[in-house]
């Protein structure tokens, strides 16, 4: 086992150092896991121009999509999580604490310690290895571990945690099932990813939303299961809805667009009476005037924001991606050694760019 873990700290907004960090010894209720790769998603991008406000904040060691193998493990590890050494395992981005009331209600995703990957501890808590863009990651006795199969290519793998998100979102939280209209504001790689999970819940009309510069986005999610697709400066997008459901409208809308209001308030108007507006999209702190509260109050809309995956989506995102990996192949765009992470994100970003649509990007340490 390595003596010493190589990490990414982002120490300020836009400036990363590599740092050698000590890799602990594992006790008989952790692990420690040598990271394969880590997905980056648009919190990371927020996270590097400094936009995140939970956690403990700068210098921290970033990358919440975690995936690696067992490098060394504790008995009571072992037992609890069902793993072995070497398994190809991922990890959840929240720790829970098992007695909060979120916790209690068995809303994991709601617990108060404050204590995950990526974004909440950062290098002055030890062992400082809280994040995937690093060698090696520590495993906390309450980390909740999956097993990965070994036979998914690393990029396509580090879809299991925005996977697990957008099926939470979808079926879990909005109840998309057999014969919904849904419509999804965003496609980026959760939007996308939504396309799949409400395909998969049987949804019968899935609209997607999006600007001019995602043509290509747009492109794939038809390749997921589209049926409708909204460039927002050519149509009226609740005009088209209406036209699209022949005027019953949506039973689901998801945002998943990054700092833009005017989804939010679209979806207000695309939802049928009892409709439920999903809320996933992070808008760097801005405020949503001219909601249409009596609106929402006589059609009894629903608005529920949502962060995170759970544990029984985990398990269902491992399934869809072993299922249908060649399917979702498409999103995995691209992959950079940890060395050049900044290129990484700078590319989700959109600040630089290769000539090729950024979707899904994977850190892959592995290539370090």
């Amino acid at each position: 086992m390595a003596s010493t873990a190589t990490a990414a700290v982002l120490d300020s907004p836009r400036k990363f150092t590599f740092r050698e960090f000590p890799v602990p010894e594992a006790s008989t209720d952790d692990a420690i896991l040598r990271v394969e790769a880590s997905g980056l998603c648009g919190t990371d991008y927020e996270q590097y121009l400094g936009g995140l406000g939970f956690g403990q904040g700068l210098p921290i060691v970033p990358g919440h999509e975690i995936i690696g193998r067992i490098e060394s493990i504790g008995g009571s590890a072992q037992s609890r999580w069902g793993v072995a050494l070497g398994d190809r395992v991922t990890v959840e981005p929240i720790i829970p604490c098992g007695v909060c009331p979120g916790c209690i209600e068995g809303a994991f995703t709601r617990c108060q310690s404050g204590l995950g990957y990526g974004m909440y501890q950062n290098i002055d808590t030890a062992p400082a290895l809280w994040g995937g863009y690093a060698t090696h990651a520590y495993l906390h006795p309450r980390a909740l571990v999956h097993k990965l199969p070994e036979n998914v290519p690393s990029d396509i793998m580090t879809l299991v945690n925005p996977l697990s998100n957008a099926i939470r979102w979808i079926y879990e939280v909005g109840g998309v099932g057999l014969g919904s209209t849904v419509v999804i504001a965003g496609p980026g790689q959760r939007g996308l990813l939504a396309v799949a999970a409400a395909k998969k819940a049987g949804a019968k009309e899935i609209i997607v939303t999006g600007t001019s510069a995602d043509e290509a986005r747009l492109g794939v999610a038809r390749h997921l299961g589209a049926t409708t697709i909204i460039k927002v400066e050519r149509d009226d997008p609740v005009a088209l809805v209406k036209a699209v459901t022949a005027g019953r409208m949506a039973d689901i809308v998801l945002d998943v667009s990054a700092g833009s209001m005017a989804p939010i308030l679209q979806g207000i108007d695309m939802l049928r009476p009892g409709g439920r507006l999903v809320l996933a999209g992070l808008k760097s702190g801005q405020m949503l005037n001219d909601v249409p509260i009596d609106r929402i109050v006589l059609s009894e809309i629903e608005l529920r924001g949502v962060i995170s995956g759970g544990y029984r989506s985990t398990q269902l995102a491992i399934e869809i991606i072993t299922e249908s990996a060649e399917l979702l192949a498409r999103l995995c765009t691209h992959t950079f050694p940890l060395r050049e992470v900044e290129s990484a994100i700078r590319t989700l970003g959109r600040e630089v760019s290769d000539g090729k649509d950024a979707i899904h990007i994977t850190l892959a340490t592995e290539l370090q």
